[in-house]
């Protein structure tokens, strides 16, 4: 098979990395209000602020000791003037402040009603309604580069995820890049999706889902395919330790070859969401997808994609990074492979 070279490929990975780089360069800095009130089961006290809670991990900044990241489960009580949004496992979304007269292990949470008794493994998720939009947005980067000299191959990968929830949807955005060069010539592939899920009260109903994907790949002697779509899904498990989910849709390819012309394809598509952390240090984030794409216009044809991200947290903010990912489609182009797949692993920081 003939490789192509795409110069396209690097600018974009690099465009990607410094529009993230302008992202973090310009998040405001919110005003100092350490006044929240951190209790731990052995007694001890901690005044700072909440900046959030999720994967089991509060992250509280303190004045004296920075930010600290507490286990969920060693906290026996909060205590706060400030107003925040809870989730629980039910996806039911919560609002109002903390009062101090719930028992160890619960959240006595004040709002217009009164005060109302939480357990403390019902809440997945915490975060302070005042955060401005960039507070809300998670970044993480990855990278990866290995030469081997007997083979003289080079190899280089760039893992690129984004998303942003609010009180109604979650928006993000994952892309990958992996170029490699030889003797026998240059060859890449990548992979973009932006995706958005909406719900009207509660995450645990069943949500709706718009994607977009762009994929290029020279093993399969794919050009570019360019797919748009929409579905519905659901959170069928969703605690402070795992997330499991799964959407059903429909979606309108339009795609490319080598030596063939451009063809347009509608497919359903089924797509499953795995994620689970360790909260104990060092963190240990698992997170995997799989999509199978059924062709309904052109019969017999079926595709699949799946990525697997591990990332173990070495210091503060990097980590450790695995990552992995296959692609199959048994109708590809002339003197294209039916399937193609990668393992790299690197360094990953979150921004």
């Amino acid at each position: 098979m003939t490789m192509r070279r795409s110069p396209t490929i690097p600018t974009r990975g690099l465009l990607t990395l410094l529009i993230l780089l302008l992202v973090t360069l310009s998040h405001d800095v919110r005003a100092s209000r350490k006044t929240d009130v951190v209790t731990l089961y052995n007694g001890d006290k901690i005044t700072g602020e909440i900046a959030e809670m999720d994967g089991g991990i509060l992250q509280f900044k303190t004045d004296a000791m920075g930010t600290l990241s507490i286990e969920w489960p060693e906290i026996a009580s909060v205590a706060s003037e400030y107003h925040y949004e809870l989730r629980l496992t039910s996806g039911e979304r919560l609002y109002g402040s903390f009062g101090s007269g719930s028992r160890a292990g619960q959240i006595e949470l004040v709002d217009l009603f009164g005060k109302h008794d939480i357990e403390w493994l019902q809440v997945v998720e915490i975060r302070p309604i005042e955060d401005k939009l960039l507070d809300r947005l998670d970044v993480y980067l990855s990278t990866n580069f290995s030469f081997t000299k007997a083979t003289s191959i080079a190899r280089l990968s760039f893992n690129t995820a984004i998303s942003y929830e609010d009180q109604t949807s979650v928006s993000s955005l994952n892309g990958r890049t992996d170029l490699t060069s030889s003797d026998s010539g240059d060859s890449d592939s990548s992979r973009y999706d932006i995706e958005r899920w909406s719900w009207r009260k509660q995450r645990s109903d069943s949500f709706k889902s718009i994607f977009a994907n762009y994929e290029d790949n020279d093993e399969l002697g794919l050009n570019h395919r360019v797919g748009v779509g929409a579905g519905f899904g659901k959170y069928w498990l969703d605690t402070h330790r795992t997330r499991f989910t799964g959407a059903l849709g429909l979606q309108a390819i339009s795609e490319s070859f080598s030596g063939q012309e451009t063809n347009q394809d509608v497919e359903l598509y089924l797509s499953s969401t795995f994620n689970t952390w360790k909260f104990n240090t060092p963190e240990l984030d698992i997170d995997l997808t799989f999509n199978v794409y059924p062709s309904l216009t052109d019969t017999g044809r079926i595709r699949t994609d799946g990525n697997l991200r591990i990332r173990w947290e070495l210091i503060k903010d990097l980590f450790w990074d695995v990552s992995a990912w296959v692609t199959t489609d048994n109708e590809t182009g002339s003197g294209g492979s039916s399937t193609d797949y990668s393992i790299t692993t690197g360094v990953g920081w979150k921004l």
